[in-house]
């Protein structure tokens, strides 16, 4: 009987299932994949070759071609991941300058502090004949309501409820409700609300800007900045 030959593998197929593992390594190891590292794989290739079979030459240049495009690539990369960071950062400093300033914004709550009156700019309605102020609270419940100027002015909430208590500090809603001469509501307007400018973060690659209260918005809601 004949003993069991012991296949060895050879230095090409040793060869294949590194390539294979490098391979499953990732963007990792392309990263790290330049000219040097190039050469450093061809010298070893050449030294464990088969020297009664050796690689084609051809090979040899299609391998240095894809290495060189590799390298390319993630250079490219690198520089377009640069170029986005810094997109990114002129996006912060742009509206840096914004905080500590007073911002009318649209379509945003308010932040009522328990002490100070809460400011609010309708647009008015020329068809109605009264307007009502509605504030509701994070909840969406009415807290208070009560009568408003018809216009396009500046008015204020004095912090108090429809019972004539005082709201407690918190985030609320301001709304315009109005009515024609016979009570009917022909119309409702998110107020426009004020608020500081307390800073300025990312969500992403969007800036966000934080007002009193912890209230966000994006800067494209604010339509006017003030002292």
């Amino acid at each position: 009987m004949q003993a069991a030959q012991t296949v060895t593998p050879n230095t090409q197929q040793t060869g294949a299932s590194q390539s294979a593992s490098a391979k499953s390594q990732g963007n990792e190891a392309l990263e790290s994949v330049d000219f040097q590292n190039f050469l450093v794989l061809l010298t070893a290739q050449l030294r464990n070759q088969d020297p009664l079979n050796p690689a084609d030459s051809t090979e040899f240049v299609a391998q240095l071609a894809q290495f060189s495009s590799v390298e390319q690539l993630v250079n490219v990369n690198n520089k377009i991941d640069k170029l986005a960071s810094a997109l990114v950062a002129e996006g912060i400093d742009k509206y840096a300058g914004w905080i500590g300033k007073q911002a009318e914004v649209i379509s945003s709550p308010t932040y009522f502090d328990g002490e100070t009156p809460v400011g609010y700019r309708l647009s008015g309605n020329s068809q109605a004949v009264s307007v009502q102020t509605v504030i509701t609270n994070s909840a969406g419940n009415e807290v208070a309501r009560f009568t408003s100027l018809n216009g396009a002015m500046a008015q204020s909430w004095d912090g108090k409820l429809n019972n004539g208590d005082p709201a407690a500090p918190g985030v609320y809603a301001v709304t315009a409700v109005y009515y024609d001469s016979k009570n009917n509501s022909i119309g409702k307007e998110i107020a426009n609300t004020f608020g500081t400018v307390q800073a300025v973060r990312l969500d992403g690659e969007n800036p966000y800007l934080v007002l009193d209260g912890g209230v966000e918005l994006t800067p494209d809601q604010v339509t006017g900045l003030g002292q």
